[in-house]
């Protein structure tokens, strides 16, 4: 089964969420982002979600699974 991969990323002073054509939202906080992320994956009913999540220093921290267990 394959798998979505979703990330939030700074861009200018705001936080995004993308994904395999997907780039929506314009939230001022990073943990506002990362919460309808989540959600987001929540909603892949059936398959694995992978959520990279940059860092307020800019990193990419590692991958997170959510939603799905197989």
């Amino acid at each position: 089964m394959a798998e979505v991969h979703y990330g939030v990323v700074q861009q200018g002073d705001r936080w995004l969420i993308i994904g395999d054509n997907l780039r929506f939202g314009a939230y001022p906080r990073r943990s506002s982002a990362v919460r309808a992320a989540r959600r987001l994956a929540e909603t892949s009913v059936g398959r694995a979600v992978q959520l990279h999540i940059q860092a307020e220093t800019g990193e990419l921290l590692p991958p997170e699974q959510v939603g799905w267990d197989g």
